[in-house]
């Protein structure tokens, strides 16, 4: 698996399938966290259902990093962003590579 993170709007998506074209891929990480969190499932279902999904084959995810910036007011959303960096955390760890994308350009920094 590899992980491919950057800011919103900054290429992630094309930079992965130019990089790496026949891959699968599981794009916008952060929004399929923020739905699962709304359905009440805790960090560890979400990040089991993640792990179930790229089981098999060769497959590239792609998240929004969400936790730079200012820290939301709201309470879900602080929660969001917490639970989104820890299985992005955890993704990393078992990641081939991680990518970092921003203005379209990546580097490999793992």
């Amino acid at each position: 698996m590899i992980l491919i993170v950057g800011g919103s709007y900054q290429g992630k998506t094309e930079y992965a399938r130019q990089n790496f074209p026949n891959a699968k891929y599981f794009n916008n990480l952060h929004t399929f966290i923020k739905k699962r969190l709304e359905d009440l499932k805790s960090q560890d279902e979400i990040l089991a259902e993640i792990k179930d999904v790229i089981s098999e084959g060769q497959w590239i995810i792609i998240s929004d990093e969400i936790g730079n910036g200012v820290v939301p007011y709201d309470a879900f959303d602080r929660q969001w962003r917490e639970v989104t960096g820890r299985i992005l955390i955890s993704l990393a760890r078992e990641a081939t590579e991680v990518h970092k994308v921003v203005c379209g350009i990546g580097q490999r920094i793992k």
